[in-house]
């Protein structure tokens, strides 16, 4: 079971990070949304397996920053919807 949360962090981080970085890119906020999505997915399947088991008792895990870098790409797209939404 650690061999696999392990995996699931690094993955949970991975996408998370490469999410982040994509949408800074020219139209690569098309490529980093999907990304993003499955980031957030990985990550949730870890922060449940990880509360589930109670694995870790740190409050900060892989999961929870996966989480929060892989949702930099919808927050973009929601700002945007916003702020086109007041012109």
């Amino acid at each position: 079971m650690q061999k696999q949360i392990k995996l699931l962090g690094i993955a949970s981080l991975t996408l998370g990070v490469l999410s982040a970085i994509i949408w800074m890119l020219p139209y690569g906020l098309m490529l980093a949304l999907p990304i993003g999505f499955l980031g957030m997915v990985v990550s949730t399947i870890y922060v449940y397996i990880d509360t589930k088991y109670e694995l870790t008792t740190k409050k900060i895990t892989p999961g929870i920053i996966g989480i929060i870098l892989s949702s930099i790409p919808i927050i973009i797209v929601l700002i945007i919807i916003i702020m086109s939404r007041f012109k």
